[in-house]
């Protein structure tokens, strides 16, 4: 989508074997909530680290719109992880997320994208969440950042989720607290979800 006249501007960062439904969750927000109230308060765009297209867990594969490196200014960078994602730790990427940091730019994670975060160093004295099947291998990983088991957890402009459908929840927690909760509850309503949890509720 292009980002010209857009009030909040989000890059979506795949990493290869990422959660299709956490990244459509995250997505499928932002367009509802633009058009429930009638203006564009959100862009979006997808991104990759080499702007090439990233192939999903569920084996589909997306085309992306630019290189983290080279897309335009935005307000918040979400990396969208999923199986394995260890193995997709790209230091381009990490680089770029620190540099986005470093111009004022809000970091966030959908699924297992919280591990390339607090491998940039971006999770140091925040609070986050992963996934729960990743929760262990995540404190060995990284002893000295505070993980919980959390659906979602917004410490101050660190967002990072659990993955498969708490993404929807994290993004409809953020439109509550940029455009209002009524139409954050309209958003909810569009999608069927019949009702927006709250962050401080446990993933299982």
């Amino acid at each position: 989508m292009a980002l010209d006249g857009a009030g909040y501007r989000v890059g979506f960062i795949l990493v290869d074997e990422f959660s299709m439904i956490a990244f459509v969750s995250a997505i499928e927000a932002l367009r509802l909530a633009n058009r429930v109230s009638d203006s564009s308060p959100y862009g979006w765009i997808a991104l990759s680290g080499d702007g090439k297209p990233v192939r999903a867990s569920n084996g589909i594969e997306i085309s992306v719109e630019a290189g983290l490196n080279v897309a335009p200014p935005l307000d918040a960078v979400f990396v969208c992880g999923g199986v394995n994602v260890q193995e997709h730790e790209d230091r381009a990427v990490m680089a770029g997320l620190r540099r986005r940091v470093a111009h004022g730019a809000a970091v966030g994670a959908l699924c297992t994208g919280t591990h390339i975060l607090a491998r940039a160093g971006l999770m140091d004295g925040y609070r986050c969440t992963i996934h729960w099947e990743n929760i262990p291998a995540f404190v060995e990983a990284f002893p000295e950042v505070e993980v919980s088991s959390e659906l979602f957890t917004i410490d101050r402009n660190r967002y990072t989720c659990a993955g498969g459908t708490s993404a929807l929840d994290l993004m409809l927690n953020l439109i509550s607290s940029q455009l209002g909760a009524e139409i954050a509850a309209t958003v909810s309503d569009e999608l069927m979800h019949h009702r927006i949890r709250d962050g401080s509720e446990g993933q299982r």
